[in-house]
């Protein structure tokens, strides 16, 4: 796996369809294909963020 220190999580905006299709595991997916990618990650994101932000709520309130 890659050096993870190196991650800059600073990104404003939505990875492009383009992006998606310039993986080699996503090269041969039509653009609806790829705008479901994007919508995805986008979803699995905001569950990943919420259960944190929870868990932490729940720490601060022991």
């Amino acid at each position: 796996m890659e050096n993870l220190n190196n991650l800059n999580f600073s990104r404003l905006n939505d990875i492009t369809i383009q992006e998606v299709k310039a993986l080699p595991m996503f090269k041969h997916f039509s653009d609806s294909e790829a705008e479901e990618v994007i919508r995805t990650l986008k979803r699995f994101s905001e569950i990943i963020v919420k259960d944190h932000l929870n868990k932490e709520n729940r720490d601060i309130e022991r």
